[in-house]
């Protein structure tokens, strides 16, 4: 008796497992269905959809990989059919993602579920690649429905954009990163997909790693923001949102570090260098500036850049003026319009008559030693004047940068044949600083041409 009622036992549920596989094959059905019909019948698919879910929640089911996956092709289906309405403008776009998320999600839990050991811990895998279930349907396996799916979190993050929804818009685009990393590929064909679509995810990194700075969450910024620098078009910000977070993580070696990467990957941009020599400057560290001078020079001896850097530690850190000229020079043979150079080339000049003024003789009582180290003086301002003028022909909107130092200069050759048109410039030069004279004005009146002094 006690065995026959282990046997009753025992069929009962075996019938009970046989009667949810049924309900998989009867919602496989429903799916072919809607999907012979035209337009497809999504009531079948929700049919379809409502009966798995049965399935999943009932604890006698044993094929819950199958279910799942099942689950995950229903609603690609309707995913596709909202795809194909995209062009004319009828998209259910709440839907799309609605049932992006459940296909995804599916497909990720059959595949959990499918390589997992089981009582005996043995892992057999039966559908992470194509597979047949019964007749009616051939199954393209999990890690090929995800790799057809991987750039669907796209739409749905751009469907949030267009409703203002910054938030979900982060979501989607944060799972797009993810995605190819999930436990269905191997680390080898993660790499792969990244390195085939990299524009694709670089781009998609690129706002991940923007929302993410926007809400301040750095850690974020940071996991996320190398893919924007790996992108020409984002590579500016992408370096701007980086230096910031590591800044405002208090790791200033981590920013050290990423300036001077700036500065490689971006050789024409010359704030990179200015932050980080103001650094160095401000912290005393003259070993590391002139280090750091010397390794951009070595990795890009052809960078007009690395030559103005070199030339400001020159300059301003180590006040070596002849060798600050001869680096300016290297960066003008390279880019003779490099403003930034000739400005700096001019200041060389007037800083180097800075650093030796004490020495010269103020008393007009001592008539010649006093003319003779005016006239050295003037000398300096004499050289300096054609590099400013330079500066203000190739830049003439940045009179902060050379209108002060024009105007002294102009202030400090008043004397012998060119006084009176040294005053006129001097006056003339305090309007274009006051703004009631424009730069190009001024270049106009008075025949201000670029002059080549480096050859």
């Amino acid at each position: 008796m006690r065995k026959l009622i282990l046997l009753l036992v025992a069929l009962s549920v075996v019938s009970m497992s046989q009667a949810q596989d049924m309900k998989i094959f009867k919602a496989e059905e429903l799916m072919e269905e809607g999907s012979k019909a035209t337009p497809n019948d999504e009531a079948k698919f929700k049919e379809g959809i409502a009966l798995l879910k049965e399935c999943i929640a009932n604890p006698k089911t044993k094929k819950l990989a199958l279910a799942y996956h099942v689950l995950g092709e229903i609603n690609a289906r309707i995913v596709n059919t909202e795809i194909e309405k995209l062009h004319s403008g009828t998209c259910d776009s709440t839907l799309f993602i609605q049932a992006t998320d459940e296909a995804i999600n599916s497909f990720l839990k059959s595949n959990e579920i499918d390589q997992a050991p089981d009582s005996k811990g043995k892992v057999k895998i039966k559908y992470l690649n194509a597979f047949e279930n019964s007749s009616l349907v051939k199954y393209s396996g999990n890690k090929k429905r995800i790799q057809g799916m991987l750039q669907y979190y796209g739409y749905c993050a751009n469907f949030k954009n267009q409703w203002k929804d910054q938030d979900g818009a982060l979501e989607y685009f944060k799972k797009t990163m993810d995605l190819p990393k999930s436990k269905v590929f191997t680390p080898e064909e993660t790499a792969k997909i990244l390195k085939k679509d990299r524009k694709y995810y670089n781009r998609i990194g690129y706002y991940t790693a923007m929302l993410y700075f926007g809400k301040k969450d750095w850690d974020n910024v940071l996991k996320y923001v190398d893919y924007a620098i790996q992108d020409s078009n984002s590579l500016r910000d992408g370096y701007v949102m980086k230096m910031d977070a590591y800044l405002e993580k208090g790791d200033t070696a981590k920013w050290v570090e990423t300036v001077k990467n700036a500065i490689h990957d971006m050789p024409n941009n010359v704030a990179n260098c200015q932050n980080l020599l103001k650094y160095y400057d401000e912290h005393k560290m003259t070993k590391e500036a002139i280090e750091m001078a010397d390794e951009l020079i070595q990795k890009s001896p052809n960078s007009k850049v690395s030559w103005y850097t070199r030339g400001c530690v020159f300059m301003n850190t180590l006040k070596k003026y002849p060798e600050a000229r001869n680096d300016f020079k290297k960066a003008l043979e390279i880019d003779k319009n490099f403003y930034f150079a000739q400005f700096n080339m001019g200041c060389t000049f007037v800083n180097e008559l800075m650093s030796i003024k004490d020495q010269l003789v103020q008393d007009r009582s001592n008539v010649k030693k006093y003319n003779e180290d005016m006239e050295k003086a003037r000398g300096y301002y004499r050289k300096a004047l054609p590099f400013f003028e330079n500066t203000l022909v190739l830049a003439p909107t940045k009179t902060a940068l050379w209108g002060y130092n024009l105007q002294t200069v102009y202030y400090n050759l008043q004397d012998g044949a060119q006084k009176e048109e040294m005053v006129k410039k001097e006056a003339d030069m305090k309007k274009v600083i006051d703004g009631q004279l424009t730069a190009d004005e001024f270049i106009t009146n008075y025949n201000i041409t670029l002059t080549n002094l480096t050859e």
